[in-house]
């Protein structure tokens, strides 16, 4: 009988862990989600800043303040690209760490049939 309660207490335990980790699965899902949102409108941005670099870029010899108007507008699209690159690398994080828990989960809380 004490095996049967040791058994029993194990796995309430055990279930009740597994549910824990397959909460986080949504929210961990709707971050994702948001961040995916947020990249894909600063990869906008970014071909925004891109074309309007490129558009003053053909001027930047004809004159020191179009040369400046250059600069700036490079340094506004590089600046957004450095934002997407943060974006994405954190977009990425967020997935990786996802699919861990999910193999996690998959590992000790998923009944093979």
């Amino acid at each position: 009988a004490p095996v049967a309660a040791a058994d029993a207490a194990t796995s309430a335990k055990d279930l009740a862990r597994c549910q824990a980790m397959s909460a986080t699965f949504k929210p961990k899902q709707e971050n994702i989600a948001k961040l995916k949102d947020a990249r894909d409108a600063q990869a906008e941005i970014v071909e925004t800043k891109g074309e309007a670099w490129d558009d003053v870029e053909v001027l930047r010899n004809a004159s020191k303040g179009h040369a400046e108007t250059a600069d700036a507008a490079k340094a506004d699209y590089t600046a957004a690209k450095a934002d997407l690159l943060r974006m994405e690398q954190g977009l990425q994080a967020a997935v990786e760490e996802l699919n861990a828990d999910v193999e996690a989960y998959n590992q000790s809380c998923a009944t093979k049939k």
